[in-house]
């Protein structure tokens, strides 16, 4: 499906900005296509690059992206997926291994930590995140 830019959810733009990037181990097109193959384990998904917070100033290493945008590369390393419970965390984390998406999986299932994570959330939600170096 071809959306314009201007019809596009946030969700569909997180998906082709997945879809375009590829680093070292990490497919965005194999990893895109299992992901909506796969739609009903997850309610959101997005990649993006850890940095530290550092308040009152700019955050160390927040920026790298913003660095690399001039160069049309999106540089993140993690993926994370909102699912809606664990059992769908833990199909996730199989789909990975199995598809050999070569990243380092962990299901993040405590709900105190998830809770902190979203800032609040839904009884239930896990967090599965991808790390690729």
């Amino acid at each position: 499906m071809n959306l314009l830019l201007t019809d596009a959810t946030a969700q569909d733009i997180q998906l082709e900005l997945i879809r375009r990037h590829q680093y070292n181990a990490f497919d965005g097109r194999k990893v895109a296509a299992a992901l909506l193959q796969h739609r009903d384990l997850w309610q959101a998904v997005m990649m993006d690059r850890l940095c530290f917070s550092n308040p009152g100033q700019l955050p160390r290493v927040g920026l790298i992206k913003l660095r690399d945008l001039p160069a049309n590369d999106w540089n993140v390393d993690t993926l994370y997926m909102l699912t809606p419970d664990v059992a769908s965390a833990r199909q996730l984390e199989e789909i990975a291994e199995t598809e050999e998406w070569a990243g380092e999986v962990r299901v993040h299932d405590d709900a105190d930590e998830v809770m902190r994570a979203l800032g609040t959330g839904q009884t239930g939600q896990a967090i599965v995140s991808i790390w690729w170096d």
